[in-house]
């Protein structure tokens, strides 16, 4: 077996790198050996080097196995992998709310190893959502219960679908071997920035659901958790079921909290309990739209527009002065081909994320610009002008979900500005940087149901729109030349980059404060985005597995 990492130009037409007999013949090029010398190549990663905008290459790191040497092992891609536990598994019957990447992953660990699980998610499945986030887009109707954060797969089925990640975890490969196995394409195993794009995740959620309900899980949808069910006879409280919206109380432990950010209502419930918590920094901004043409031709140069490179992405990551300091402003959850879409789970509130499908194919790019909110900071204008929010306070949880409080005003703000139906309001990014209040837009944008030009400095907090207007022009001026143009549209307001509150847990993912509950993931503060949620929803599992005497901890 032979470690190579090959360079091949790009051609405009057809990637090289889906052309076997290509792969062969330069792997035998680096050997000096003939191609009939070589037995298989497996490639482990792809990347294009665009850095000569008129000489691209894509970089393929690949182990080269020649005639008579003994083959790669293939990667196990079953979906269930019973393990037959020795001991009984009846008492282990976990509670997973929450059908989001974590509780989904979590669920599929405890099936390899025979344990059963109720899952529950307070949307609807994956068929009955999409009529409602159709209706939210088109006729700008929201269904609090139903829209583009919850139902069946959580708020990444309506995603990008980006699975790359700074995780060094081993696990990285699993979960991609996972989805591969559940029919998802095999170039998530190899390309270095992976995606799948939501015309490929929504299939894959009934893919996903069937192999749970083979494997024994109960799944039940439109089952809201409303409380938890807490035995306090002992030192300290333990959690031992959940209370549904419809008054049902369902006993069973553990019971894992994967309900993601987005259900703020569930950190006022935990509140109630005095669940350990605490608040984190995250960042807010708006989104910003450019045309997908405008932002290839600055990335790829002569290569922009070629079917073997597709739609261009780019990464923003800087640091901004301000008075005592400086401030990190950078993009996040970059679209290219995407569209900008709103997602509010509350009625009168507007956000705005992005998505695209898997051929990034339509004609504008998205990114959202933020700017960095520490944890001493949480308030809109001045410290102490949310304290008095009648639930997210500071008489709540001692202040810990405040980050919620902000979120929901700036939300407000920008449903009002936007003029209802969920109508969004938007500027000129030019126009916003230089503090010009012109009234016009771009012809042209992706945001259904519709923009409305409007003051976007109305909707922010002053010290982030110094921030954004500087991490825009400094942008401009650096990493993006041609990003500061008038058509680009910036759309208020982004603000669930992550949780502003950490739930506290111990090494093993249990609650702190309360045994039995078992928080994860992005809604508990420890993660983000699709592959970390699932690694983290896998853990917390495993940790349960080896209490129980499923799995040794050699075995982790």
């Amino acid at each position: 077996m032979h470690e190579l990492t090959l360079q091949l130009p790009v051609s405009p037409d057809a990637a090289p790198v889906d052309d076997d007999a290509v792969v062969i013949a330069a792997a035998a090029d680096a050997l000096d050996v003939p191609t009939d010398a070589i037995e298989t190549v497996v490639l482990h990663r792809r990347s294009l080097d665009a850095r000569k905008r008129r000489a691209g290459r894509w970089v393929l790191r690949c182990r080269a196995y020649l005639v008579g040497e003994p083959g790669p092992e293939g990667p196990d891609l079953r979906a269930i992998r019973p393990k037959r536990a020795a001991k009984p598994r009846g008492a282990l019957r976990p509670i997973i709310v929450g059908m989001g990447p974590a509780g989904l992953f979590a669920a599929l660990q405890f099936a390899d190893y025979g344990v059963q699980c109720t899952i529950l998610e307070r949307g609807p499945p994956v068929e009955r959502r999409n009529y409602d986030v159709r209706d939210l887009r088109t006729k700008g109707q929201l269904q609090p219960e139903s829209n583009l954060c919850f139902g069946e797969g959580g708020a990444g089925t309506y995603s990008d679908g980006k699975l790359y990640s700074r995780s060094k975890s081993p696990r990285v490969r699993e979960v991609y071997e996972r989805l591969v196995a559940l029919g998802l394409t095999e170039r998530i195993l190899t390309d270095a920035h992976p995606h799948v794009g939501t015309n490929r995740l929504i299939p894959m959620a009934k893919v996903l659901r069937q192999a749970l309900v083979e494997a024994g899980h109960t799944l039940r949808f439109d089952a809201r958790v409303t409380d938890l069910l807490v035995k306090t006879d002992g030192a300290q409280p333990q959690v031992i079921g959940v209370e549904l919206a419809d008054g049902e109380q369902l006993v069973g432990e553990p019971v894992l909290l994967a309900t993601g950010h987005s259900a703020r209502g569930v950190y006022a419930m935990l509140a109630r309990h005095g669940v350990a918590m605490e608040r984190k920094s995250f960042a807010i901004g708006a989104r910003v739209e450019h045309p997908q043409a405008l932002i290839d031709e600055v990335q790829l140069g002569d290569m922009a527009g070629w079917k073997s490179v597709g739609a261009a992405e780019y990464f923003l990551k800087q640091k901004v002065p301000e008075a005592g300091g400086s401030r990190g402003v950078y993009s996040f959850c970059m679209c290219p081909g995407g569209f900008v879409l709103p997602t509010p789970t509350a009625l009168d509130h507007l956000n705005v994320n992005g998505m695209s499908n898997s051929g990034r194919n339509s004609k504008f790019a998205n990114a959202a610009l933020v700017a960095q909110i520490g944890a001493d900071e949480m308030y809109l204008e001045s410290p102490g002008d949310l304290d008095d929010d009648p639930d997210f306070g500071a008489h709540v949880a001692g202040g810990a979900l405040l980050g919620l409080a902000l979120q929901g005003k700036l939300e407000r703000r920008a449903f009002a500005l936007g003029g209802g139906a969920y109508h969004a309001p938007a500027q000129r990014l030019a126009d916003f940087v230089h503090g010009d209040n012109t009234g016009m837009l771009p012809q042209r944008s992706s945001y259904r149901p519709g923009l409305r030009a409007a003051d976007c400095r109305e909707v922010l907090p002053s010290r982030i729109v110094a921030a954004l207007v500087r991490g825009a022009s400094q942008v401009d001026r650096g990493q993006l030349r041609g990003y500061l143009t008038n058509d680009a549209v910036i759309i208020p307001v982004e603000t669930t980059t992550s949780s502003p509150v950490r739930i506290i847990r111990g090494p093993d993912r249990e609650s702190i404060s309360h045994r039995g509950l078992y928080p994860v993931a992005e809604g508990a503060g420890y993660a983000g985005g699709i592959v970390s949620s699932a690694i983290d929803g896998m853990n917390a599992a495993e940790s349960l597995l080896i209490r129980h005497g499923l799995l040794a901890e050699e075995g982790r």
